[in-house]
């Protein structure tokens, strides 16, 4: 756990883009399965199809980082089907890292307690 990086985003599906979502979802979900470091990867959607919940967690920073290399094309295209509300990250990051997520929508969490098992 103590290098792990982990995060969640949240989201609200666009009006009328549920189907393009899935298609969006299933072509992310594909890239980062081939990542390596890459731990978990689940997405998580509401009843009603209009909120989305991202649980992400890595390796480490690098394998973190690794992923967000990539969202300079994979960005706008999740952009176009969600509405990003909120990114929780539950990591201790770097200063240079953590400014990646910089902003009114991020809330950093700092581990105090508990265990992973795998």
């Amino acid at each position: 756990m103590k290098n792990h990086v982990t995060w969640t985003v949240q989201g609200q599906i666009k009006e009328g883009k549920y189907d393009e979502f899935l298609l969006v979802m299933a072509q992310l979900v594909t890239l980062a399965k081939s990542e390596a470091g890459t731990l978990m990867y689940e997405w998580t959607v509401s009843e009603d199809k209009r909120n989305v919940h991202i649980y992400e967690r890595y390796q480490d920073e690098d394998a973190a980082k690794a992923h967000l290399a990539g969202w300079g094309e994979s960005g706008p295209l999740f952009l176009s089907v969600v509405d990003m509300d909120k990114v929780t990250v539950f990591s201790q990051l770097s200063e240079e890292f953590a400014q990646t997520f910089a902003g009114p929508s991020s809330v950093f969490m700092k581990p105090v307690g508990g265990f992973v098992k795998f």
